[in-house]
């Protein structure tokens, strides 16, 4: 069911830290990112115009990317990676932490098996006694049950009815 009572809030939110952060994101973008790409635009055409005699055999692209943006791409995300988990946190402060959960609420009983070992034992030895004892089903029809055994003996000896013997 879900709680129409609540409803959301900007004077709770932190809208201010997303504000903060999109300003941050838009002096980045304009002021740094244009900067690094026009001087590295300059450099390249800069040393287009005049190449460099190297020896016939030293081949190289000379509009490939310098190690600078690939640096700045990386700090960059790695920046952006931190502020955003720095934001999150600060939107969701009673948020649980990992560390701290743990099993608040014990599961429906009845818990049936609390030692399986010990169980799987008394079940075995119970089932043991069946198979290899004497012990009456019927006392008054005079039924008893005989061990395995000894059943599978007297059933060779004298064979099943209706069986075919060989």
């Amino acid at each position: 069911m879900v709680d129409r009572g609540h409803r959301f809030r900007f004077d709770r939110a932190p809208w201010r830290l997303f504000a903060l952060g999109g300003v941050a994101v838009l002096l980045v973008w304009r002021f740094v990112i244009p900067q690094r790409l026009r001087t590295q635009t300059q450099s390249v055409v800069a040393g287009a115009e005049h190449p460099q005699q190297l020896g016939a055999k030293t081949a190289f692209e000379p509009t490939d990317w310098s190690l600078a943006p690939v640096a700045w791409t990386y700090i960059g995300t790695a920046i952006l990676l931190v502020v955003s988990a720095f934001v999150l946190i600060a939107a969701y402060p009673k948020a649980l932490p990992d560390v701290g959960r743990t099993l608040r609420i014990a599961p429906p009983g009845p818990r049936l098996q609390i030692s399986p070992e010990r169980d799987l034992e008394q079940f075995r030895a119970d089932e043991e006694k069946r198979l290899n004892s004497y012990y009456w089903i019927d006392k008054q029809k005079g039924t008893v049950h005989i061990p395995i055994d000894e059943a599978m003996k007297k059933v060779v000896e004298t064979g099943i009815p209706g069986f075919p013997k060989e």
